[in-house]
């Protein structure tokens, strides 16, 4: 599975638990399609070393290759089609040669979707503009580390990870479904876990998968 699907949504019975106002978050519906097995996660080389003057350092590598990017906007393309028509890719193509291949080739790829508005924001404005305006955002795309943060970060639009549902497709084959939250041990026996996660996860697979 190399593309993760985590929804965001406030509908008008969850907008008082998040933590922002409830005008700003009420009715949120984004998809956030983060590439899952690219990027600085999976980037060789990486390690420990020693520079000249003898100093221990870490290093890792960012690399997307084209054919990478291109399945995953194509996902997110899809994706776009399926609600608003709207997909919003991020990057850091100002600073980073990675991000310069990965804008250049959603560029080339929205040639092939031309009902979706396609617009590009920095990653740093991007985890600004979600928590100031977020429904700007519909669909959003964007590599593994970017898509790790920003995906948690607006999960707490809606209050809580436990409330999210996921989703890890290949496009070919089964996927994976599951809560964002975790197995919380701490809470079995209780009767108090809230099962809307499962649930969510469960309508996703029939989506999806079916």
């Amino acid at each position: 599975a190399f593309a993760n699907l985590r929804p965001a949504i406030v509908p008008p019975q969850l907008a008082d638990s998040s933590p922002l106002k409830r005008e700003l978050v009420e009715g949120v519906d984004i998809l956030i399609v983060r590439e899952l097995v690219g990027g600085i996660y999976f980037g060789q080389p990486r390690g420990f070393g020693t520079n000249d003057k003898g100093d221990r350092i870490g290093y890792n590598t960012d690399v997307y290759s084209e054919p990478e990017v291109e399945r995953i906007a194509r996902v997110a393309f899809e994706a776009a089609q399926k609600r608003s028509k709207r997909l919003c890719s991020v990057d850091k193509s100002n600073v980073l040669e990675v991000s310069q291949l990965w804008r250049e080739v959603v560029i080339r790829v929205s040639k092939d979707y031309p009902d979706v508005e396609l617009s590009h924001m920095y990653i740093d404005n991007a985890a600004m503009q979600l928590l100031r305006n977020p429904k700007y955002f519909d669909v959003v795309v964007t590599g593994n580390i970017f898509g790790d943060i920003l995906s948690d970060e607006a999960s707490m639009l809606a209050g809580s990870l436990g409330l999210l549902p996921s989703a890890s497709i290949s496009g070919d084959g089964p996927g994976i479904f599951e809560p964002v939250h975790g197995s919380a041990p701490d809470i079995a026996g209780q009767d108090i876990a809230n099962p809307l996660a499962m649930v969510l996860s469960a309508a996703m697979m029939c989506r999806y998968d079916l």
